[in-house]
């Protein structure tokens, strides 16, 4: 024998489940999809939850294109995501909504940095420079080509300053692993005849 309230929840769930099809149905009548699904894919160091407490797009919501481009953006401010390699996907839900999937490639972390050829200049005077700067070029920081650039500049700022004719600064970087770089700095000036002893 069925008991009343074991039929009442059989019949709650039925009705839910029938209404939930219906606001699907309604919206793809509307020319509206329902967003079914968000998904990330791609992340290693980072968990999925933390990269969606950045995305405004939630299961249930109207799919917006410029929502999700938002939602893009907001990932790149974050300065971890590759942006030429990121992307959103979009794709049919099983119930004729949209499924968004966040494909991530996170930049990897810089566990080195040297330099080569300080000639009379301490390191430390040279990191206190890019500090000075807000460039975050060090150990343990995102690998970010934009960053490494602006360090090249402050550089060549830096040296200068020394009184270095024409420096020239040289970026190697090697790939230790797919997640994380090392990055060496090559110091280079002209030699002027001051250099010279004869």
């Amino acid at each position: 024998m069925f008991s009343r309230k074991y039929f009442v929840v059989v019949t709650t769930a039925v009705v839910l489940i029938a209404v939930s099809g219906v606001c699907f149905e309604i919206q793809a009548q509307k020319g509206t999809q329902l967003v079914e699904e968000v998904a990330v894919i791609g992340n290693r160091r980072l968990p999925k939850e933390a990269i969606l407490k950045h995305v405004k797009t939630r299961p249930g919501d109207v799919f917006s294109f410029e929502q999700v481009k938002r939602d893009l953006d907001s990932l790149f401010a974050l300065g971890l995501f590759d942006k030429q390699q990121t992307r959103v996907l979009q794709e049919p839900g099983l119930r004729g909504g949209v499924v968004i999937t966040f494909e991530v490639v996170e930049l990897p972390l810089i566990t080195d940095v040297k330099f080569q050829g300080l000639r009379g200049i301490k390191e430390s005077e040279l990191i206190a420079a890019l500090r000075r700067e807000h460039v975050k070029v060090e150990k343990n920081a995102v690998y970010d080509p934009v960053q490494v650039r602006q360090a090249v500049r402050v550089i060549r700022k830096f040296l200068m300053a020394q009184r270095w004719a024409n420096p020239s600064v040289t970026v190697l970087t090697e790939n230790l692993t797919g997640q994380s770089v090392s990055i060496t700095f090559v110091l280079e000036r002209e030699v002027s005849f001051q250099d010279v002893t004869l």
